[in-house]
């Protein structure tokens, strides 16, 4: 089934014709609208828009996909014929086949996640053309032409103020813009004539190491489909969740690490657990007091960059925790003051 049948309908031959039978209706129709033999101006201009494609077998085989609007060509005299057989739609309109919605949705990711790479499953609520009518709507394939909009899926409304007329152009109400109509007898019974039904899709998506918070990922051809069109696509977005330890800043990780007053001052040793599984131990030595908000950086051991092939760096944020009140005896307050004042 072809998207458009315009330009046989001019010819008066059936889509399937061959080249041969379209070479003859050509002759044919030239010679019954050409001007020196009476015939109508306007009728052989939309003759040799038909012969301008229907003789091409590239340009043929588009216009069958696509219809008119799927034609491309540099030729500025092309689009003023497909004017006189679509009433002026094709000009300024997209020479591109329609293109059904995209579709976005957030993914929820650890930072473990987005730390290692994983493939995670996402659920998408799509449109997708009817199988049963093929995207058509009606039970045995057939439309009929508009007779609100005569098939040019626009209508005219005219305001009238005062004594001026306002004319405006909108989508037909109608055929909802499509320029053909079922009859509601001949509704497919699955779409209801839609030609279109929902569909929940359940979709691999590929996180690589190293990706971002709000990272964008595209599933090309995954929207939501349209008749006679390129099927939309899918972003997945990356949604970053909060994590217990670790705080996120480009491929830096910052954590807070919380030690006592001994510790800093009298040194300790802590095991990390890292994003990657593997552990490490955090030494300082003692004599050399930890100041409290204070930072200390290990290279390497942040987040991995896919495109640099390179580790950001971990920093640590030191919260020294003071003791409360009255944590100490009278006793033991002068033994500590000897140990600070004495040289």
């Amino acid at each position: 089934m072809v998207a458009d049948t315009s330009l046989y309908d001019v010819l008066e031959v059936k889509p399937d014709a061959t080249k041969e039978q379209i070479t003859a209706a050509i002759k044919k129709k030239s010679l019954e609208h050409h001007p020196d033999r009476g015939g109508s101006h306007e009728m052989m201009q939309k003759v040799n828009a038909a012969k301008e494609i229907l003789t091409d077998p590239q340009k043929r085989h588009t216009y069958d996909r696509y219809g008119l609007k799927g034609i491309r060509s540099d030729m500025a005299e092309i689009f003023d014929l497909f004017d006189l057989i679509t009433g002026g739609r094709s000009r300024g309109e997209r020479s591109t086949p329609p293109k059904g919605s995209d579709i976005k949705q957030a993914l929820k990711v650890s930072l473990e996640e987005l730390y290692l790479g994983t493939t995670k499953t996402v659920t998408v609520n799509r449109k997708i053309i009817c199988a049963d009518c093929h995207g058509v709507g009606s039970q045995d394939g057939t439309t009929h032409e508009c007779t609100n909009c005569e098939g040019t899926g626009i209508e005219t409304i005219i305001h009238r103020m005062g004594p001026f007329i306002q004319q405006m152009q909108s989508k037909c109400s109608s055929c909802d813009g499509d320029g053909r109509t079922i009859d509601w007898r001949n509704r497919c019974k699955k779409c209801n004539g839609q030609k279109l039904f929902q569909e929940t899709k359940k979709l691999d998506v590929h996180i690589t190491h190293g990706s971002q918070d709000r990272e964008t990922i595209k599933l090309s051809g995954q929207g939501n489909q349209i008749p006679n069109g390129e099927s939309g696509n899918v972003y997945i977005i990356l949604d970053q969740q909060p994590h217990a330890i670790f705080n996120r800043n480009g491929d830096n990780l910052i954590m807070k690490l919380e030690i006592n007053l001994t510790e800093s001052l009298c040194g300790f040793q802590r095991l990390i657990n890292l994003l990657d599984g593997h552990t490490i131990l955090i030494k300082h030595p003692a004599g050399k007091p930890i100041i409290p908000n204070t930072y200390r950086c290990l290279k390497g051991y942040g987040m991995p960059n896919r495109h640099t092939h390179s580790h950001g760096d971990l920093i640590i944020h030191f919260d020294v925790k003071f003791p409360e009140e009255n944590f100490i005896t009278t006793d033991s307050q002068r033994q500590v003051s000897l140990f600070f004042t004495s040289e």
